[in-house]
């Protein structure tokens, strides 16, 4: 008997959710909005909805139900298709070259289509409008999934076609038991919390981080360790690139065995190029999301660094700290515009004060 309850139970601290979502699986609607902040689950969630849709198209036969959950749990399943931005917005032009065709293609394996747009929240206007009239009546074979962190005024149309589940942040409680269950409590836990910021997703790439603590001594040390000096900086900035670049190895060699198992299949098939460049851009994502997630775990550590120091310190004639704090700020937002990273961090080390000399 297939087990569905292990692609559940990959989704943490989301119960209401995946009753809903159990439910909906063996009779799903056309669409979906997954509502809910960054790292609360969304993405995994898909995945565990979309096998379980596929596998229970598949009467009387475990071993091709199986093969429809693992496929889609490690995303090469041909009917399960995630589509996002690849810049900082979905335009209208990818809606309409790109989304729309997919959710009016042939299934490839069996009588439904799953498609899952992800980072709903970042679609124009335009984007939206577009969508509106294929998110309210797909093709009878098509479920499509949207992902969303918000539902802003202009999406409450689209909103309003779909089957709604939400996702609220998971609370620390929750993220602590569930690193127990990993081998991981007390301080360390703690650090861990901290630096994925609530995120579930990034959590689990830190809770297998060797090296995680030596990033984060080097981000709180750093206040006490720029002298206002461009050798220091570009010192510190080379050692924290390097141990940022560390940490997504295991990314990388994941990502370099998909290939292989794509090459593979593509040779067994005679389909060359199939799919790669869903896969290459999709590898392109997370590489850039691990580090700017890293990114900007640091630049908090360091503005609640200079904010506690503004608030114990009881210094400040110079406004120093404030003008930190800002720059830090301003750091943050350049991240989503995809910066050259050693160029940032150089400039903001290079202004930032020691803690110690004020």
């Amino acid at each position: 008997m297939i087990d569905f309850d292990a692609a559940w139970d990959t989704v943490i601290g989301q119960p209401d959710a995946l009753d809903a979502l159990r439910r909906w699986s063996t009779d799903p609607v056309h669409a979906y909005m997954f509502v809910g902040p960054a790292g609360s689950g969304k993405r995994q969630a898909a995945r565990a909805f979309c096998g379980a849709v596929q596998a229970q198209l598949i009467e009387g036969d475990d071993a091709a139900r199986e093969r429809q959950l693992r496929l889609t749990l490690e995303d090469k399943h041909p009917d399960v298709e995630v589509h996002e931005p690849a810049g900082r917005q979905l335009d209208v032009d990818t809606a309409r070259s790109t989304i729309i065709p997919a959710v009016f293609r042939k299934p490839i394996e069996g009588a439904r289509l799953m498609i899952v747009i992800d980072r709903f929240h970042d679609a124009n206007p335009a984007a939206a409008a577009a969508l509106l009239k294929t998110v309210e009546e797909p093709p009878p074979s098509a479920v499509i999934v949207l992902l969303s962190e918000s539902v802003p005024p202009e999406h409450v149309a689209v909103a309003s076609r779909c089957a709604r589940i939400g996702f609220p942040a998971v609370g620390r409680a929750v993220l602590a038991e569930w690193l127990a269950t990993q081998g991981t409590a007390g301080d360390h836990a703690d650090a861990l919390i901290e630096a994925s910021g609530g995120d579930v997703r990034r959590l689990g790439l830190l809770a297998n981080d060797e090296n995680f603590a030596a990033r984060a001594d080097l981000w709180r040390e750093l206040p006490r360790t720029i002298d206002g000096s461009g050798a220091t900086a570009g010192r510190l900035v080379r050692e924290l690139m390097a141990l940022i670049d560390a940490a997504s190895e295991p990314l990388a060699a994941r990502q370099a065995l998909e290939i292989e198992e794509l090459d593979a299949r593509e040779e067994m098939l005679g389909t060359r190029g199939s799919g790669r460049s869903n896969v290459d851009a999709r590898h392109k994502r997370e590489l850039r999301r691990l580090k700017t997630d890293e990114l900007q775990f640091g630049l908090r550590v360091l503005a609640q660094a200079y904010g506690r120091a503004l608030a114990t310190g009881g210094w400040n004639a110079d406004g120093r700290l404030v003008q930190a704090i800002d720059r830090l700020r301003d750091a943050n937002e350049a991240l989503i515009r995809n910066p050259n990273e050693q160029l940032l961090l150089h400039n903001l080390f290079w202004n930032l004060p020691t803690l110690e000399a004020l």
